[in-house]
């Protein structure tokens, strides 16, 4: 796979604060690239440094295989990075005409981007009469406009009702479907879980963790069981081996199992013990859980 964006041991201190402290990171095309971490992790300075914004104070990172100022990546990538400004009392397609003046690219792209969001037919009304969740989506547009082979979106679902959330996550993923680079950094780790292939944890401008979303959530089994006798199950499972841990609540067993023990060996095993489980359920490992293993 063609390697877009490399990030070698990319550093920036600010005193004794470690914004970001020498991160690695390789994005791929095609890849929906999540950057994760709570408030304060490092997430926007990074993207602030990957743009140009801000200049680090050691490492290196490359766009498409060049690196320097001057060999025209940035028309390349569509960004927003933190909070997005338009003027209050122009309208969405003035708005995104002073955009694509900015960034170069043909104005006859704004109606297109306009229909992607969702906001074409309110092209004429004034940006300050939007609610928050379609603020976004302009921003959105604005990223899109000149159709960029890149988009590198901060925290876009930020603020949003669940509504916005959803329309902010469709774009994304239609985008994704077109074959378009992303990378997203959020704090939202539900959202990053629908759209991401790939995910890198921040915490404290270090990185601990990067990988597929899958391999990130680890190999093992996670079962919800329940029993009339959980506690004697629960001794029983724990002698013979076959839980790595359990969380009992009740009668009923949060039990993490290695990847080779399946749901059928688990209501066997416990039949064989006189024990007729009333309940037997895989349950998936959230990125949120794996997530606050990390930061802990």
């Amino acid at each position: 796979m063609e390697k877009i964006l490399n990030i070698h041991e990319l550093k920036k201190h600010y005193g004794r604060i470690k914004a970001v402290h020498n991160i690695n990171i390789d994005v791929e095309r095609g890849q929906v690239f999540g950057i994760l971490g709570p408030n304060g992790s490092g997430k926007t300075t990074l993207l602030s440094i990957i743009m140009g914004i801000i200049r680090p104070q050691a490492g290196t990172y490359s766009w498409f295989g060049n690196r320097g100022e001057d060999s025209g990546w940035k028309k390349r990538i569509g960004s927003l990075i933190e909070t997005p400004n338009f003027y209050p009392f122009i309208n969405l397609k003035d708005n995104l005409r002073i955009v694509a003046q900015i960034k170069e690219v043909c104005a006859a792209d704004i109606d297109r981007v306009l229909k992607i969001t969702g906001l074409y037919e309110r092209r004429r009304y004034s940006y300050r009469t939007l609610s928050l969740g379609m603020k976004q989506r302009l921003a959105i547009a604005s990223v899109l406009l000149g159709d960029p082979e890149v988009m590198l979106l901060d925290e876009p679902t930020n603020g949003l009702d669940p509504e916005g959330i959803a329309e902010v996550r469709t774009i994304i993923q239609d985008e994704a479907g077109k074959g378009k680079t992303i990378i997203l950094a959020s704090h939202i780790l539900a959202e990053v879980e629908k759209v991401c292939t790939h995910v890198a944890v921040l915490k404290n401008g270090e990185l601990l963790s990067k990988g597929r979303v899958g391999e990130l959530l680890g190999a093992d089994r996670v079962f919800l069981i329940s029993a009339p006798d959980a506690g004697r199950l629960e001794e029983l499972l724990t002698r013979a081996g076959m839980a790595k841990s359990i969380e009992r609540k009740g009668e009923e067993l949060i039990i993490t199992c290695p990847d080779s023990i399946l749901a059928s060996e688990l209501n066997k095993f416990a039949f064989e013990h006189d024990i007729v489980l009333s309940k037997l359920l895989p349950v998936k490992k959230s990125l949120e859980s794996q997530f606050l293993e990390l930061v802990k």
